[in-house]
């Protein structure tokens, strides 16, 4: 509805212009009335109306006056009502973007094709400012998308922040990396169109939270990311840099659970100078975020910096680099050599107990970030809570604790292969024929993805790129297709028919068979019996 505002100093006119049409059918609402121009004025500088209906000759100002005075601040729609047809007013009305002269008394059908034309103006321009705005929130995206990525040059920077008119005067600068929990775990039932909503109304949190402080940006279908301010320079040398944007990290996770009632995990980047160094904060803000299979979700993770590592440490960092190598090969052997390479420096070496245990946690990490590279399902072999970090801190013997990670990088190792050698197409056929399968059982993009091991969200991406909807919009089509053919053939309940089909509560099933079909269930298989003779 757009909002009218009636300026006119006689009671009776002002009354029968809110009755003379039906405002509310042509998309209007009278929300305001004035006696003249200085009231009106007063009254717009307060409230925003789409369209004003004033009369010319008024006490205090007139109606000319007033449109003049209006047009310093506002661009909103007039008629003009007068008892007078003199031309010198329609030409200075026109003058002052006036959208029409009208002679009292006003005729009804005038009016209307007057004010249906007027709205038809006001979504046009409503729709342009939208696309607008979406193409100015569009490059936004991609400039700090490709800043963070490292992909701008410092001129190429400075040349985009003055097209975007987004001067960024700060001293110190931080990444924070927002993945949405929920994705991988939705309810099978969700649409993209529910799920769009959902992330929309994430985005809008962490907006409204950081318009002040930071910019936000859409990194994937399951992340946003931030880039925000680190503190004045004199903070950096303390730890209240970091205090500040862990505090802001707590907010938005907070009131993304509050108000979207979802949980958020959050990477939280090092703090950097120079522009051009955003990128590393980025890169840490990932690193951290990584960490969550051993954090468990809901949780704000931060890169942990390793202070001058000793000759002993670098050389063990080196074979364990060796090792995700010979992985990222697909070559068992250089892997099996690795990894013996690596038990015997574990066995020699005099580093504390203590900190290989940080090392081996740090090798699950690498290898989390290694298999969910590859879009292999890391679920199948990293525990989603706190066990495989109990389970390392936990180990009493270099050699058990040696044998825990072998068998974490062979079983990844068995999953990457599984991965490289089964074609898209095939795992598309595979997704479809377990669809047809088990729609008849709780069956979610999770479950389907652990049994073809891989990755929820790379699956969900093959699936939509090789069907053409996603897998929850597939899997309803089945188990909507299934029902209507129950209907049709059988006398099954309704209910009965739900459970059949996959629905565990039927007013949902009732819900969603409407908005498939158009028509309820009842009605549908009403459609396909005989009517009878009388």
């Amino acid at each position: 509805m757009y909002d009218v505002l009636i300026v006119e100093d006689e009671p009776i006119a002002r009354e029968s212009l809110k009755y003379l049409i039906d405002w509310r059918a042509l998309g209007f609402e009278i929300k305001g009335e004035a006696e003249n121009g200085q009231q009106a004025i007063e009254m717009m500088r307060s409230h925003y109306y789409s369209l004003v209906l004033t009369d010319i000759r008024m006490p205090v100002m007139s109606g000319l006056d007033f449109v003049a005075e209006l047009r310093k601040f506002s661009n909103a729609e007039v008629i003009i009502l007068t008892g007078y047809d003199d031309f010198e007013y329609a030409r200075q009305g026109l003058k002052l973007g006036v959208q029409d002269y009208m002679l009292k008394p006003v005729d009804e059908d005038d009016l209307a094709i007057v004010v249906d034309r007027i709205r038809e103006d006001l979504n046009e321009k409503y729709r342009t400012r939208k696309q607008l705005n979406l193409g100015v929130s569009a490059l936004r995206d991609q400039f700090f998308k490709k800043w963070a990525h490292g992909g701008m040059k410092v001129r190429e920077f400075e040349e985009q922040m003055k097209l975007l008119n987004m001067p960024l005067a700060w001293p110190s600068f931080c990444c924070l990396v927002v993945e949405m929990d929920f994705v991988h775990s939705l309810h099978a039932y969700w649409t993209d169109q529910e799920m769009s909503l959902k992330r929309f109304a994430i985005r809008n949190i962490i907006e409204d939270i950081c318009s002040q402080v930071g910019h936000v940006f859409e990194e994937s279908e399951e992340r946003f990311a931030i880039v925000c301010s680190g503190g004045e320079r004199e903070e950096r040398g303390g730890d209240e840099g970091l205090k500040q944007i862990l505090a802001l990290a707590e907010r938005l996770a907070s009131s993304i659970a509050l108000y979207a009632k979802e949980a958020v995990s959050i990477g939280v980047g090092r703090i950097v100078i120079a522009s051009e160094d955003v990128p590393l904060s980025f890169t840490a803000a990932e690193r951290a975020l990584d960490g969550k299979f051993l954090s468990g979700k809901n949780a704000i993770l931060t890169g942990v910096q390793r202070e001058g590592a000793d000759l002993e440490q670098t050389e063990l960092r080196a074979m364990e680099e060796n090792v995700i190598e010979a992985m990222r090969s697909f070559r068992h052997d250089l892997l099996s050599a690795a990894l013996l390479q690596l038990k015997e420096a574990y066995r020699s070496s005099s580093v504390p107990p203590g900190i290989i245990k940080l090392r081996v946690l740090e090798q699950l990490v690498q290898l989390f970030h290694l298999v969910k590279e590859a879009g292999a399902n890391q679920a199948l072999l990293f525990d989603s809570g706190f066990g495989d970090y109990d389970r390392v801190m936990s180990i009493r013997t270099i050699d058990d604790l040696y044998q825990f990670l072998e068998n974490k990088c062979l079983s990844a190792f068995e999953l990457l292969m599984r991965i490289k050698e089964q074609p898209a197409n095939k795992v598309f056929l595979t997704v479809q024929k377990l669809v047809l399968e088990q729609f008849q059982t709780p069956i979610s993009l999770r479950s389907i993805a652990q049994q073809v091991y891989m990755n929820p969200y790379y699956l969900g991406k093959l699936f939509k790129a090789n069907a053409g909807l996603s897998f929850n919009e597939y899997l309803q089509q089945v188990r909507m297709d299934k029902a209507k053919e129950l209907l049709r053939r059988t006398d099954k309940k309704v209910y009965e028919i739900a459970q059949e089909v996959g629905f565990g509560e039927l007013d949902w099933f009732y819900k969603r068979f409407k908005l498939y079909t158009g028509l309820s269930a009842g009605e549908y298989r009403s459609s396909f019996q005989p009517q009878s003779k009388e």
